[in-house]
């Protein structure tokens, strides 16, 4: 586990409120599907069972993980942690950088929360995506990529 900075906790009310709206709309879309299509009760059960046991690992990776979501800045790379049961470590070094985004969607602006886009070369997604972050350390971050990354190049 690296020592670094804890994602801000307004993602986790943002990752909470997308569970919530998942679970009503499948389990909704369930109980419909059953109410119109009259699908047999033990196919009915086996679907619901199958959907308990997704969002109960989802809730528990969610949760549990959540205070392992963790970024740091080191001297020649950036790195990030996260997960519980499935625990995953990227790391990016500064001279494979090439563009970095802040961006903040329409659900994120509720809660005051941004992302962090890392963009390499050969990748047109991003490789690394630091979401939860607060407005500061966003900025913060991003003026201490451009330049660790400024300094590479050097």
């Amino acid at each position: 586990m690296v020592e670094g900075n804890p994602i801000d906790r307004a993602y986790l009310r943002v990752l909470r409120l997308f569970y919530c709206i998942w679970l009503i709309v499948l389990f909704g879309g369930l109980l419909a599907t059953n109410y119109f299509a009259d699908i047999p009760p033990f196919l009915f059960y086996i679907v619901l069972s199958a959907l308990m046991v997704f969002f109960s690992i989802y809730i528990l990776e969610t949760e549990k993980g959540f205070p392992r979501r963790r970024f740091g800045v080191r001297e020649k790379d950036i790195i990030f942690q996260r997960g519980y049961l499935f625990f995953k470590q990227t790391i990016v070094p500064y001279n494979r950088i090439q563009h970095v985004e802040i961006k903040q969607d329409l659900i994120f602006r509720a809660f005051g929360i941004y992302s962090l886009k890392l963009f390499t070369a050969g990748s047109s997604s991003g490789d690394l995506s630091l979401v939860g972050l607060n407005k500061t350390d966003a900025d913060k971050l991003k003026a201490v990529i451009l330049k660790g990354a400024s300094k590479d190049e050097d």
